[in-house]
């Protein structure tokens, strides 16, 4: 199950999964969407494990989806990069994050997603999907309004501008900031270890009572996901995707 670029452990009941592409900035492939789906769904089922914590091993958390790899695979409902969302939003157990570096497009919204956020004070994050010609995804219409303010998820989805830790903890996006990635990745895992030593029925009930309304974010990421996909075959879009892969 483990991969190069997507491996897990576990540790006092705590199933880590780290991202490990860091040539690429952690840009995610759909093959490395397969593979968190892999192991989130094993984190998910294995009676061992009472939380999840996603990490990646090196500087950056995520530089968002490989356009290159993206633009040669099939994006619908079906898609890898799909069913990581799903496979989020329906997880029973908590999910603990750690983010450093470059946090970006999906590198961002699947933050939505997570229970704890923890970042590391040089942390940019960015949902730039305005500048490529593309729409919001990942339940982030939704999501981001209902976790910063309306107003707030405006200006980030309408600019695609750069969050700085400051801010995203400021506005609600992340739970505590650390000074570098190495405390971060150390107080993240302090937090999912004194999770575990909680009931894990009581641990699922809560998550359950916060979380009443899946089915209404996993409506959401299809509508936004039938839109993006509409969004991919403009010629803004195309035009964007194409400056970008020249840089």
């Amino acid at each position: 199950m483990n991969t190069k670029e997507v491996y897990g452990s576990l540790d006092e009941q705590v199933y880590e999964i780290n991202i490990s592409r860091a040539d690429k900035m952690n840009a995610l492939t759909d093959k490395m969407y397969g593979s968190l789906v892999e192991q989130l769904k094993f984190a998910e089922e294995s009676d061992e494990i009472k939380v999840i914590l996603l990490k990646s091993d090196n500087k950056h958390f995520s530089a968002g989806n490989d356009l290159a790899d993206f633009l040669e695979t099939e994006f619908n409902n079906d898609s890898n990069v799909i069913q990581f969302l799903m496979t989020l939003v329906q997880l029973s157990k908590p999910l603990v994050c750690a983010v450093g570096g470059a946090a970006v497009g999906i590198g961002t919204t699947m933050l939505l997603h997570c229970d704890f956020v923890y970042a590391s004070a040089g942390t940019k994050f960015s949902v730039p999907f305005i500048k490529l010609g593309l729409t919001p995804e990942g339940g982030s219409s939704k999501l981001l309004a209902r976790r910063i303010g309306m107003i707030k998820a405006n200006d980030w989805l309408m600019t695609g501008r750069t969050i700085l830790a400051d801010e995203a903890f400021n506005s609600g996006l992340v739970t505590g900031v650390y000074e570098d990635i190495e405390s971060t990745w150390k107080e993240t895992k302090a937090t999912a270890v004194k999770l575990a030593r909680s009931p894990a029925s009581v641990l699922t009930q809560t998550k359950e009572l916060l979380n009443n309304d899946r089915q209404e974010i996993i409506d959401t990421i299809k509508q936004e996901a039938k839109i993006f996909a509409a969004c991919l075959e403009t010629e803004e879009a195309k035009a964007a995707f194409n400056a970008f892969l020249k840089k």
